[in-house]
């Protein structure tokens, strides 16, 4: 699984060498807002972005469950693809560009969650839309079957101030649990201080990292679990 096809955010990591720990980062807002974005996807695509075999606890067998039962089980109106692949209809969910298209092509429906979407509209095209065809217009009553395209923000559009979560006139600081706070020399010292309690040297060294869509990926499994996600996904040995 590559990424070299994806967005890349760099970070600037103020780095603890000694004891190899990541005291923060320096972020800007592309990466804030893909951290803050992670909190909108559904459960079932948590599982699917990092692998089911792979998760800790019960929900990577739940997962499996439903992959691995028979149709026949289902009613005739319900599709697994619903719960193994769910559609994220977040207003922001091009926020998660770093994690669109992962899972090294296991899916056949690897196109961006909001893409997957089918709008109709009536014959008569009324300002009227729905995701079904059979459904009927409220203004003309006429069948809504002609299919209409769904139109994302463009790259631009989507670099513009209002879009994402947080503003980007600001750097903001990212500790290693992932606390997000805007960046200051007072909050910098007070970190570095907090690190050095006990009397202990410190010796600190910046690091430059890229976030594509591997480290995203590991962001994403690292908060799971840990508390020193950033340190575990960018400082941790390579096996």
């Amino acid at each position: 699984m590559g990424s070299s096809s994806t967005t890349k955010i760099t970070l600037k990591l103020l780095v603890e060498t000694k004891s190899k720990k990541v005291l923060f980062a320096e972020a800007g807002k592309e990466f804030v807002d893909f951290a803050f974005s992670l909190l909108t996807l559904p459960i079932g695509a948590v599982v699917k972005l990092i692998s089911a075999g792979t998760m800790q606890g019960s929900i990577g067998r739940l997962y499996q469950s439903v992959d691995h039962i028979n149709a026949s089980y289902l009613l005739p109106n319900k599709d697994k693809s619903d719960l193994l692949h769910p559609k994220v209809l977040h207003a922001d969910a091009r926020e998660l560009l770093l994690l669109q298209g992962a899972g090294g092509g296991r899916s056949p429906d690897s196109s961006p969650p909001l893409a997957r979407f089918k709008l109709y509209t009536c014959a008569g095209f009324c300002a009227t839309a729905a995701m079904e065809a059979k459904a009927a217009c409220p203004q003309c009553k006429q069948a809504m079957g002609t299919e209409v395209a769904l139109v994302l923000p463009s790259v631009a559009a989507a670099a513009e101030e209002r879009s994402g979560y947080v503003k980007g006139v600001v750097t903001y600081m990212v500790t290693d649990g992932l606390e997000v706070t805007p960046m200051s020399a007072i909050s910098s010292i007070t970190m570095i201080n907090k690190f050095s309690i006990g009397g202990k040297d410190v010796e600190l060294a910046e690091k430059f990292v890229t976030v594509g869509m591997d480290e995203g990926l590991g962001i994403l499994k690292a908060a799971l679990r840990s508390d020193t996600v950033l340190s575990d996904v960018f400082l941790a040995k390579k096996k």
